[in-house]
């Protein structure tokens, strides 16, 4: 027979984890838009702001030259962000670092993550703290350096690779999708390109920098990436 107080205390907790499901459940049903609304919110009401900063991410993840750095990849990445917010410390800040991480790219270029940093911090300068501002620098310029002390960062350079160690088709389509972005790049050249990237990444004792990403997607993606050099 359960006594009052304990079921007191069963009621509690059902009631808790009754939220968290519907909390995860609306954060996996939100638009970007949405999201990225709800986010600047949080530090201005200036209904113009948080326009204006919405567009300019609209129109840049919407370039024509994009086919795998574009509106989708934010949304697999926040599919990450999701699941594992609760391992967040700063969850706010990883988000903006997702939203700017690839707003700049150009695939001439090899600075594309400190410009991104650069307009982050440019248009956040008035909504949100110095020391804010930096943490979200220090982690958009992570994505390209796949390095990181900081366990927020680690989440979201594994946030970025995760696609790395999807099943074969989806890692294939993947690759596609990268060769379009370079289509304009001669096929030596691009081999050339890639087969150091892919051997850079094999190279390295792990991908992944958290326990968790490790555990579920290293031995795949090493696979995947060694197919891909393969091939090429």
């Amino acid at each position: 027979m359960i006594k009052n107080k304990e079921r007191m205390t069963y009621v509690v907790d059902v009631k808790l984890v009754f939220i968290f499901v519907k909390q995860s459940f609306t954060l996996k049903k939100l638009t970007l838009e949405n999201r990225f609304k709800n986010l600047i919110r949080l530090y201005t009401t200036d209904s113009d702001v948080i326009s204006r900063l919405w567009e300019q991410l609209y129109v840049r993840y919407t370039e024509k030259h994009r086919t795998y750095h574009n509106l989708q990849h934010l949304k697999e990445l926040f599919g990450y962000y999701d699941t594992y917010i609760g391992e967040l410390s700063q969850p706010n800040l990883v988000a903006f670092s997702i939203f700017y991480h690839d707003i700049i790219y150009n695939i001439w270029k090899k600075d594309n993550e400190e410009k991104s940093a650069k307009v982050a911090l440019q248009s956040l300068a008035t909504i949100i703290s110095r020391s804010e501002l930096n943490i979200i620098n220090e982690q958009i310029i992570a994505t390209k350096t796949h390095e990181s002390n900081f366990s927020d960062t680690q989440f979201l350079i594994d946030f970025d690779l995760a696609i790395l160690g999807q099943s074969t088709a989806v890692y294939q389509q993947y690759a596609t999708l990268i060769r379009t972005e370079y289509k304009l790049v001669p096929d030596f050249l691009y081999y050339k390109g890639r087969k150091k990237v892919l051997q850079h990444f094999i190279d390295k004792p792990f991908i992944y920098k958290t326990e968790v990403f490790i555990n579920l997607y290293e031995k795949a993606a090493k696979k995947n990436l060694v197919e891909e050099l393969n091939q090429l």
